[in-house]
């Protein structure tokens, strides 16, 4: 079966299972449920989660803190008509539905047809990534941030918990903001313009603009929304052949060195691309990658939730392989990986929450035929 139709049949599963929970459920709709849940072993071990109010609670804590409202809201506007989201449900089967959508649900496109049990040695664990970086000053003194940090760092320089906001400069100089591994921040530069960095990633910048461009420079990921300001161009360094020029957007930029490609994913406004003398112009919705050789390739339909589920706090894999899953944990846990015998080709599609310890996201991937263990702050891939 293939990966999307699967995702398809468990969305509808999920919608069924909470028809059922709240007694709405009509006879011909319990009858598919009831087929679904005999389909397979996983699909009943799927469903039994969620015969107790207790064991509801116990997968909850292992997923941590939610709004549980709010994921009602996110749950309801995917997945049920709108007459039925009229009244909340009750407190545990709104406490379902974030465990149906904040769940970890992992499909494998080459699953043997005979399912193997998977041990997974998780021991040990690892918490989450959090917001903190480095500030470099252009004096060269570095301060450390963090999501407590509360104070003002020099003249028009504030950090407010995981925020950096510049003001007005009397002086430019150069400053960069670096997040380690396992750290993510926010900042605010001098002409409003705000840009997000996630783990393992750096910009550096001028304290104030001058001139008639506005240019920085990033490495790894970041999203920007770009300040309007048509007599100053905007422009995002990449690497020496690679830059972004725009006036007033937002657009999402992955820049890893070691991922296959530098992506640029506009949301919004209009971006130019720049790669040694080739140009493209991107419209909303479109994305733009560039391989090793400079050549740019152009996504009319990109996938948006995967380019920013990082900002909204989110693993999101679509047909990922399991390398790419890895070296994404590898950034936001600060983990090294290893991997050790023939591990077999497997594809991941699904999204988890990024706040949860490593542990419950590598649990999340034992339905394949792959084995984990934690030792220290490395991970340990086998068949």
């Amino acid at each position: 079966m293939e990966t999307d139709e699967k995702g398809v049949l468990l969305q509808r599963a999920s919608y069924l299972i909470l028809r059922h929970l709240r007694d709405e459920i009509t006879a011909p709709e319990q009858e598919e449920l009831q087929a679904w849940i005999a389909a397979s072993a996983e699909n009943q071990r799927f469903f039994d989660q969620f015969k107790d109010e207790q064991q509801l609670l116990q997968k909850l804590q292992q997923l941590g803190s939610f709004d549980t409202d709010a994921a009602w809201e996110a749950f309801t506007s995917r997945h049920l008509p709108p007459a039925k989201v009229r009244t909340m449900p009750w407190k545990w089967v709104a406490a379902a539905a974030v465990v149906l959508i904040a769940g970890v649900y992992f499909w494998n496109q080459q699953k043997p047809a005979i399912e193997q049990t998977v041990v997974s040695e998780l021991v040990n664990d690892v918490k989450p990534g959090t917001s903190k970086a480095i500030l470099t000053l252009g004096d060269g003194s570095v301060v450390t941030l963090d999501s407590a940090g509360n104070k003002v760092i020099g003249q028009g320089i504030r950090q407010a918990g995981g925020q950096l906001e510049y003001g007005e400069q009397a002086a430019v100089s150069f400053n960069t903001l670096t997040t380690p591994k396992g750290g993510q921040f926010q900042i605010t530069l001098a002409d409003g313009t705000k840009i997000w960095l996630n783990a393992a990633s750096s910009l550096r910048y001028p304290t104030a603009f001058a001139g008639g461009t506005r240019k920085v420079e990033v490495t790894g990921e970041a999203y920007f929304e770009v300040a309007k300001n048509a007599a100053m161009p905007f422009i995002v360094q990449i690497n020496a052949q690679t830059a972004v020029e725009v006036l007033g957007t937002s657009f999402n930029i992955n820049a890893y060195t070691n991922e296959a490609s530098i992506k640029t994913t506009l949301i919004e406004g209009a971006v130019r691309l720049t790669v040694n003398e080739q140009s493209r112009t991107l419209s909303p919705g479109q994305q733009a990658q560039v391989n090793s050789q400079g050549e740019i390739r152009l996504v009319e339909k990109a996938d948006l939730d995967e380019a920013l589920a990082w900002k909204h706090e989110i693993f999101y894999f679509r047909n990922a392989d399991l390398q790419a899953v890895m070296r994404q944990l590898e950034r936001w846990y600060d983990v090294e990986i290893s991997y050790s015998g023939k591990i077999p080709p497997r594809r991941f599609q699904g999204e988890i929450q990024r706040n949860l310890n490593l542990s419950d996201v590598l649990e999340g991937l034992k339905n394949t035929e792959i084995n984990f263990s934690i030792e220290g702050r490395k991970i340990i891939v086998k068949p």
